[in-house]
């Protein structure tokens, strides 16, 4: 490489020669040759290359077209005419009319790709005409020669389905229990965060209630944990059936379970903690000319915007369902023991469940089926 007063370099090939006498050299003669042009040319055909093997690394695993600048596909594979919902031979189709790429919810014009940076394992969504939708890994490059008139892109699409549902799979166990499919602990608690973050602009507050099983212990121990374990998880179905679509339902681990009800007020929830309450009584499991149930206690406490945190929430409405004294007037508890709750709850008209409607959900409505319309006490009709 040889630097020279004006601005950049020129590569150079320089051959030196020395010139000899017999009894001494008098000096070297020295050719120099621009061979910058050539070198550019080399790296030009490297850069091609190296597209080339980009394209070549993945032909086997799925579609690859090329189109012009107008959006026209010069090339495909069988694969990616499958992608498009079109025939075997898919040249000549305008590929940005033939699909909709929507990258997060973002539809990706065919000007976004013709002035964009190339790209590399974006993943996309691709809908073609026949509605199909396809999670896709797209790689995407720019082929320019002669000019723009010249320029071609090539599409890379490669189906990513299976990742993404192992992706999906992964998330879903990182949240949630196994055994009963209810929220784990981790997200119940992501969940009560954004409760407590709400909390200030809430007319009627959320309610946290606590759920501990009673005599559980002796159905693993005299059914075997095959009875256990199906004794929870119809106790989940008993929980899940009870609320809203807009309450959350967990199980926290071993025999306790969480639910949260935004919106809802503690009347409210007291009747609904006494449904669930002689629900959760009622259920039997038949097992070897047996039966086997449980009884719960339940513990409730608002949610409150001067909560420092979940662990204190939680705490409060866990000290409710434990303790024979709840310790003030924000805390309930429905006692597990033949119907008793501390402290005295009216006993409700009929059976209680959350309507699903958005409006209805926000207002703590609750659907009654004994046939008395009842009362209306602070906004909200008492069951």
């Amino acid at each position: 490489m040889l630097t020279h007063r004006l601005p950049g370099h020129v590569w150079v090939d320089v051959i030196t020669s020395v010139i000899d006498l017999p009894d001494q050299a008098i000096g070297t003669i020295t050719a120099v040759r621009d061979v910058t042009q050539e070198m550019r040319f080399e790296r030009a055909i490297r850069e091609e290359q190296q597209r080339a093997d980009s394209i070549l690394d993945v032909l086997q695993e799925g579609g690859v077209l090329m189109v012009d600048t107008e959006g026209a596909i010069r090339y495909a594979n069988g694969a990616a005419c499958s992608f498009l919902a079109l025939d075997d031979d898919c040249v000549g189709h305008n590929f940005f009319e033939s699909v909709t790429i929507r990258h997060d919810n973002e539809e990706l014009l065919y000007e976004t790709f013709l002035a964009g940076d190339e790209i590399d394992n974006r993943y996309v969504t691709l809908e073609n005409l026949a509605g199909r939708i396809y999670d896709i890994d797209l790689t995407m490059l720019h082929l320019r020669r002669g000019g723009e008139r010249q320029e071609r892109l090539v599409f890379v699409l490669r189906d990513d389905s299976e990742r993404r549902r192992e992706e999906e799979r992964l998330s879903w166990e990182a949240t949630h229990d196994a055994l009963t499919q209810l929220l784990n602990r981790r997200a119940f608690t992501a969940s009560l965060l954004k409760a407590l973050a709400d909390a200030p602009g809430q007319p009627v507050p959320a309610v946290l209630m606590m759920i501990d099983l009673d005599h559980f212990k002796p159905v693993n121990d005299e059914g075997g944990h095959l009875v256990g374990d199906d004794l929870l998880k119809r106790l989940a179905e008993v929980f899940k059936q009870a609320v809203r679509q807009s309450d959350t339902v967990a199980r926290l681990g071993g025999d306790e379970f969480a639910i949260l009800l935004p919106a809802c007020g503690m009347a409210r929830a007291e009747t609904l903690a006494e449904s669930i309450r002689a629900k959760v009584q009622a259920l039997k499991i038949e097992h070897d000319g047996r039966q086997f149930g449980v009884t719960v206690c339940i513990g409730l406490t608002p949610v409150s915007a001067h909560d420092n945190g979940p662990k204190e929430v939680m705490a409060r409405a866990d000290e409710a369902a434990t303790s024979p004294n709840p310790g003030g007037p924000e805390l309930r508890s429905i006692d597990c023991t033949a119907g008793r709750r501390r402290p005295a709850l009216a006993k409700p008209a009929g059976r209680a469940r959350c309507l699903p409607e958005q409006a209805e959900r926000q207002q703590g409505k609750y659907q009654v089926e004994g046939g008395v319309e009842p009362p209306v006490i602070d906004g909200f009709k008492q069951v």
